[in-house]
């Protein structure tokens, strides 16, 4: 590793392929459903078949990075990225989009599992979770930006204006990281297994019950968040009117509440420490998750009512998921690729599922929505005190 270390405005930029791909392709969907005559829940699979990949990609980036060091697998995913874009912009049909969507996945999954390990290397755990926060907020602009910058490219060059910007950002940030990111996990640290015996170290931190319980408490938190990423378009511009162009003021409502908890748990996470914030968080998560399908049934204050309680359950949500996020990193420092990468497949995964069922039940009801947003999240509080204890 070199003596100067990336800055985290750097990392934040590099781990933001994900946010890049799934939130700037959320103005799209209700017109390829209509271009393609197609169902909500049809259109769906061109979010659902991205997270697919990032699900399978995070699962092989996280061993490669512990085996292989940090600088080769995430240049390798962000080549893959700027190529599967491309050929997305090119596509003579649905089928051929969905399928460039799942290359493109494969390629951004490599940037969070591997942007988290790197944290994991350079910092302790509540320096980490520190930089966790710093990091979180600092993405936070790409989930804002992306549906903004979509939506006006789409109304001046149609959607496939949308993958061919996603591919000169790749090759933009490909360079940066080429020149700039330095090799964090140096020969002597790294896993000697085989690759084929990579299964071995995801059983290694299944077994572990406290990296685990952390894991599947963010997995199962983060479903309730992708629920309203990819219900949102259809619920916001087709049930409530709003414009298309308009939609990303949506996003920054909800972006902002995970901005501003993670500025918050950055400043208090030295003092109290993760643990104690997560329990600390975890009542007030159940009580704005119950306020939220409370504020959707009676609808009040009408969508600025939805939006405030939304923003300050995403600011709660936040909390926890950092924290949880630092918690398994730290319980098993050795694997911290392999638990990135089990932490970003998980959310990938239940994000593609909750893409394709929750949304075609969602359909454009508010109600609906909230009830699975904040069953979810009830769900990941039950399973963290199964799991962990109170």
């Amino acid at each position: 590793m070199t003596a100067r270390p990336p800055s985290i405005v750097f990392l934040a930029a590099l781990a933001g392929f994900g946010a890049l791909s799934v939130d700037g392709f959320l103005p799209l969907l209700p017109g390829l459903a209509a271009e393609f005559g197609l169902t909500a829940g049809e259109a769906q699979t061109a979010l659902g078949g991205l997270m697919l990949g990032m699900a399978v990609g995070q699962l092989a980036y996280g061993p490669l990075a512990d085996r292989l060091g940090r600088r080769g697998p995430l240049l390798a995913g962000i080549a893959l990225f700027a190529m599967a874009s491309l050929m997305a912009a090119f596509a003579d049909d649905f089928a051929g989009l969905v399928f460039w969507r799942f290359v493109q996945g494969l390629g951004a999954s490599a940037s969070p599992v591997i942007v988290r390990a790197v944290v994991r290397d350079l910092y302790d755990r509540e320096a980490a979770a520190r930089q966790l926060s710093h990091l979180t907020g600092l993405m936070g602009v790409m989930p804002i930006a992306a549906p903004l910058v979509a939506a006006q490219l789409l109304l001046a060059g149609g959607w496939r204006a949308v993958p061919l910007a996603m591919g000169a950002f790749a090759l933009l940030m490909g360079a940066l990281a080429a020149l700039r990111l330095p090799e964090t996990l140096g020969p002597e640290r790294r896993v000697r297994l085989p690759l084929w015996q990579v299964a071995r170290l995801y059983l290694d931190v299944v077994r572990h019950r406290r990296a685990f319980g952390h894991v599947a408490t963010n997995v199962v938190l983060q479903t309730a968040v992708m629920v309203f990423v990819c219900a949102s378009p259809f619920v916001m511009i087709e049930g409530r009117g709003v414009p298309t162009e308009l939609f990303g003021f949506i996003i920054m409502v909800e972006v902002g509440g995970l901005i501003a908890g993670a500025a918050i748990n950055g400043r208090l996470v030295g003092r109290y420490g993760t643990d104690r914030l997560i329990r600390l968080a975890q009542p007030v998560l159940a009580g704005m998750a119950a306020l939220l399908v409370l504020i959707a049934w009676l609808d009040l204050g009408g969508l600025a009512g939805f939006l405030v309680i939304l923003f300050a359950f995403k600011t709660t949500t936040s909390f926890v998921s950092i924290n949880c996020i630092a918690g398994a990193l730290q319980a098993m420092p050795e694997r911290a690729g392999t638990v990135s990468a089990l932490i970003g497949a998980g959310q990938s995964a239940a994000g593609a599922l909750a893409g394709r069922y929750a949304t075609a039940v969602i359909g454009t009801d508010t109600l609906t929505m909230t009830l699975f947003i904040a069953g979810f999240a009830l769900a990941a509080i039950a399973l963290h005190r199964l799991l962990l204890g109170r």
